[in-house]
């Protein structure tokens, strides 16, 4: 049975029924598929209650990510000083899918090169006091996830990923250097905590943080590494000296750095797979 979604479905008829069943809408006025969706198709609907957000799962990976996503983010929620996604899942014929309502800011990502230093050394902080808040988060593990049929922890989680979406050629530097965890430090992470995926208000204090379907048990380098290699190089010293600040303990420098590059090649080479297959154009 076909767990997830292609471009063909009538999304139109999904939508409606689920907002006007489940959201208290009663009328849509516009629905746009957004070209953000690399991993799933995306929708942005706007309805006389606000903006909804619905990703579908393009395969079966993405489907039980789709999972992962709701149930991590629901455990996290309030845990932290920062407001995060409230996801919901939906079914079509048993098949997942999630929506949110919209969350009023804007990506980092869109305003990150136009940040004067004050406002850079103020978003680090807050960016640090998120991850610190996150790693430090008690949990055990069978209070998150239901799913189990899919890597929970990040090392496994992207080794699965690479492993169907990219290239032989593509996945080689992943044998020969993935991340090196310490299984005494294993805490919570958000596994994609990029600036796409943090939102800042208009005085660019960041409002939210959203997107946790790489979330799960991992190290706090690997989120570190993550935020600093998709920021410019100024962000670098003020998050990694927040951090410090707010853990009380210095943060193995080369171990960062090295994460940074590990990074850098798994987005290239997803973006490669993204290319061949005729989403992402370069």
């Amino acid at each position: 049975m076909q767990t997830y979604f292609t471009l063909d479905e009538n999304f139109n008829n999904i939508i409606d029924k689920e907002l006007k069943e489940n959201f208290n809408v009663k009328t849509i006025d516009s629905m746009q598929q957004i070209s953000t969706g690399w991993t799933n198709i995306v929708y942005k609907v706007k309805t006389n209650n606000g903006n909804y957000y619905f990703r579908f799962p393009r395969d079966d990976f993405w489907e039980k990510t789709i999972v992962k996503d709701y149930q991590f983010a629901k455990y996290i929620q309030g845990k932290t000083s920062f407001t995060t996604v409230d996801l919901k899942l939906g079914y079509s014929n048993n098949r997942p899918f999630s929506i949110h309502k919209e969350i009023e800011g804007v990506a980092l990502a869109e305003k990150m090169n136009e940040l004067n230093s004050a406002d850079i050394e103020k978003i680090a902080n807050q960016l640090a006091k998120f991850m610190h808040e996150l790693h430090n988060i008690e949990y055990d593990e069978k209070e998150i996830f239901s799913i189990n049929n899919i890597g929970l922890e990040l090392q496994d989680f992207i080794t699965e990923l690479l492993a169907k979406h990219v290239s032989k050629e593509d996945n080689e530097f992943w044998a020969k250097n993935n991340f090196k965890i310490n299984p005494n430090e294993q805490c919570l992470v958000h596994g994609d905590f990029n600036s796409s995926n943090v939102l800042l208000d208009e005085k660019n204090n960041v409002t939210a943080i959203i997107d946790f379907g790489f979330g799960g048990f991992g190290s706090k380098s690997q989120d570190i590494s993550r935020i600093i290699g998709r920021c410019p190089e100024q962000f670098k010293n003020p998050i990694i000296n927040a951090y410090e600040k707010y853990a009380n303990q210095e943060i193995e420098k080369n171990q960062l750095n090295q994460d940074i590059k590990t990074w850098s090649n798994i987005d290239n080479a997803y973006i490669n797979y993204m290319t061949k297959i005729g989403i992402y154009k370069r």
